[in-house]
């Protein structure tokens, strides 16, 4: 049969293989935590848990994520002529399956976003990290970039947000900070990585010491603040780590910068 044909299973495979790098699935397991992170910080900050709170930071945590390929997609899009040895220049996916996909992106984080009422802070800060997404892709700006994983820290917060007083309160503010400049350095230092492995291989060990950042941070909230939420965040961090320890084992040919 056709579906046990050799060059038909490389086919899908190759095919498989494309798609994983083009949205760097190995990088993804980092992103939800900046949620939780953000989350965290606002609980440890006074904000107050509301019904259906959980499910609401499970689908900003999916939010982002999309989010994240969206930026993703919108970057190689951008790059399709001069990023040599990326997907679309190396015909591994098309230009107009690249545009399909990002706008398949921001549709399912509008329906992600829609389904979960997510509240109407939440959506400014989520439609300013598309935003940066977009500027960053067109500028490379590394404040921006680092601007991207801090506003994802925001979008975590602000799913707790229901008042201005919740608003002000500095420390998930102070975090999406650290965040920014953090992720803004490993930017900086990845530039050149396509032609320097070593360069490559170290900036992939930043962005997975990201999740343990992550996890620190939630572990610090969580004894400044124990409660049964804040162990669950704490919780899911640590599943995050696994997964991504699990996947950078399981897809070693996927990049993960």
């Amino acid at each position: 049969p056709a579906v046990l044909d050799p060059r038909l299973r490389k086919d899908v495979r190759v095919m498989i293989g494309g798609w994983l790098r083009f949205f760097r699935v190995v990088n993804l397991p980092t992103v939800p935590g900046d949620v939780l992170a953000g989350a965290a910080a606002a609980l440890t900050g006074g904000c107050a848990v509301g019904a259906g709170t959980s499910a609401s930071l499970a689908a900003a945590c999916v939010a982002g994520m999309l989010i994240y390929m969206f930026g993703l997609a919108d970057n190689y899009i951008v790059g399709a002529k001069t990023d040599v040895g990326r997907p679309i220049p190396s015909g591994e996916i098309s230009l107009n399956a690249a545009r399909l996909a990002r706008g398949l992106c921001l549709l399912a984080v509008l329906v992600a976003g829609s389904l979960a009422n997510l509240p109407p802070v939440w959506w400014i800060a989520a439609f300013a990290l598309a935003v940066t997404c977009v500027a960053y892709n067109r500028t490379k700006w590394t404040a921006l970039m680092g601007l991207c994983r801090g506003l994802n820290v925001v979008c975590g917060a602000a799913v707790l947000f229901r008042s201005a007083a919740d608003a002000t309160s500095p420390l998930p503010w102070t975090l999406a900070a650290v965040w920014t400049l953090y992720v803004a350095g490993v930017t900086k230092c990845s530039e050149g990585e396509e032609t320097d492995p070593e360069r490559k291989r170290f900036v992939g060990f930043l962005i997975g010491a990201l999740v343990y950042l992550q996890l620190l941070a939630l572990l610090i909230l969580y004894l400044v603040h124990p409660t049964a939420l804040m162990r669950n965040l704490l919780l899911t961090g640590a599943a995050l780590l696994i997964v991504l320890r699990l996947m950078k084992r399981l897809l070693p040919k996927v990049s993960a910068s």
